[in-house]
């Protein structure tokens, strides 16, 4: 992951985003950042979550062309025409990040929840194309239970706001079960936590 944004909130829940795959990696509670590594003595680049991140993400495109909902996913974006845009800042300075993927223009928005247990992700595209899907999570076990995706080795739960419509599929590749959703033109889900 060579282009990471971090991003933070006065709520004290922060996150970190991937511009190369349009992805979100780390979500955590507490401090910001711990930017020391950054430039103390020749610097590495890299900095720290100030509390317990929790890993969303890996650096892998999150949205992707399957040929069947058994496909495996892609580790790069060769062949999906990804091109990272950049970032507006909204009506309450907040980012929202931009990028074109199989033809679309994806505008991707995190906010945290009110309440601080999370936040809330809408991904919007002009346009639509066939066999796309967005994948929310990938983790040794996935329930479903009382309209909640129990993310169970990573603390957290997913809500998907039009589950109904949206039909998600939970599958298993190569011993890792996958929370996958069609992508369609507004895709809007939670990430809570569970502690």
């Amino acid at each position: 992951m060579t282009h990471a944004i971090s991003v933070g909130s006065p709520l004290q829940v922060h996150y970190t985003y991937d511009a190369d795959n349009g992805q979100l990696v780390l979500l955590w509670k507490g401090g910001f950042l711990d930017a020391t590594p950054m430039w103390h003595d020749r610097g590495d680049g890299s900095s720290r979550p100030l509390g317990k991140a929790i890993r969303i993400g890996d650096a892998t495109p999150q949205i992707q062309r399957l040929a069947t909902p058994q496909t495996e996913l892609k580790k790069d974006t060769v062949g999906s025409g990804f091109k990272p845009k950049g970032y507006t800042l909204d009506a309450s300075g907040l980012p929202v990040f931009k990028y074109q993927a199989y033809g679309l223009n994806v505008k991707d928005a995190t906010r945290v929840i009110d309440d601080g247990q999370g936040i809330r992700r809408e991904i919007e595209s002009e346009g639509s194309a066939n066999n796309l899907y967005l994948c929310l999570a990938k983790a040794n076990v996935i329930e479903h239970k009382d309209g909640n995706y129990v993310i169970e080795d990573k603390a957290y739960s997913i809500t998907i706001v039009d589950e109904a419509k949206l039909k998600p599929i939970i599958r298993t590749i190569q011993g890792t079960q996958e929370l996958l959703v069609p992508f369609q033109s507004k895709i809007i889900y939670s990430i809570l936590f569970n502690q």
